[in-house]
């Protein structure tokens, strides 16, 4: 009894997760184009060959780790398509108490207009930089 118990848990354990696909770290900052950090956000990565997404939180300097299944993971070997989301409300109806510095366009929020792309190393450390341009003011 206690062997064949032993044989469904260890049978139950590699089972678990065999369909995922291995991840690798992946960090790196968001900044703009004029070198300024995009300041809060999150990043995401879409595997173009896996279909798995991995997700990082953007501090206030522009860092960011990923991960895919768990957090800080990292991500999935290969090309990726990339979006950036920053959630800022601005309506005038109370002020600010943290700068969230220069706002990233809309367009970088959805993977059909990002026009980002990043590619992850398989066995290594990948540390990369996502530059995007920024939010022209209203009226230009």
């Amino acid at each position: 009894m206690r062997q064949t118990l032993y044989l469904i848990l260890t049978a139950l354990a590699v089972g678990c997760g065999s369909d995922r696909v291995p991840t690798y770290p992946v960090s790196g900052r968001v900044v703009f184009a004029n070198g300024n950090p995009v300041r809060h956000g999150t990043v995401e990565l879409m595997s173009v060959e896996h279909n798995t997404a991995a997700t990082g939180k953007i501090d206030h300097d522009g860092g960011f780790v990923l991960g895919t299944y768990t957090p800080n993971d990292g991500a999935t070997p290969g090309a990726h398509d990339a979006i950036v989301v920053q959630m800022v409300i601005d309506d005038g109806s109370f002020e600010h108490t943290v700068d969230h510095g220069d706002k990233v366009p809309t367009k970088h929020a959805a993977y059909e207009t990002s026009g980002l792309t990043v590619a992850v190393e398989h066995d290594q450390e990948n540390v990369i930089t996502i530059t995007i341009d920024a939010q022209m003011p209203h009226g230009r």
